[in-house]
């Protein structure tokens, strides 16, 4: 049985993967009320949009799980960039889940993406934390 053999400068798909769900987590994170982290740090939905924007963007690109549809592929940064201006125009967007044009209470639909997204960004997270624990551990065999 051969292994696929990976380059060192890209990410196993499970740390992609977890990348995504951290990204997505804080994109969803954005909608009703934010998240008790970024109250604790003051930060505004729109920096929590490029955030999400760029881990997405990072474990898409990274990871190779977006397809190639050329040749060529853009720039790490271009991605990158793109992704959290995307994330950015999706937390303006988290404005509709919550009354009198973003400054009433949470709308039920956003309290609830906020809630699901919390789970995601928490498990993402988790994925993402074992496998640097696993790479720096030392424990596994080295190439």
């Amino acid at each position: 049985m051969q292994s696929n053999p990976r380059s060192p400068t890209s990410l196993p798909p499970i740390a992609a993967l977890g990348l995504v769900m951290a990204g997505l987590g804080l994109l969803g994170m954005t909608a009703g009320d934010l998240p008790g982290i970024a109250e604790q740090v003051a930060a505004p939905r729109w920096l929590m949009g490029a955030l999400g924007g760029l881990l997405v963007g990072s474990g898409l690109h990274a990871g190779r799980v977006a397809p190639d549809a050329t040749a060529k592929r853009p720039s790490h940064w271009v991605v990158l960039v793109g992704f959290s201006v995307v994330g950015i125009v999706l937390a303006r967007l988290s404005d509709l889940t919550r009354s009198e044009l973003g400054q009433g209470l949470a709308l039920p639909l956003g309290a609830a993406v906020n809630a699901a997204a919390r789970v995601l960004f928490g498990i993402g997270i988790g994925i993402v934390l074992g496998w640097v624990a696993y790479e720096g551990s030392g424990g596994r065999k080295r190439p």
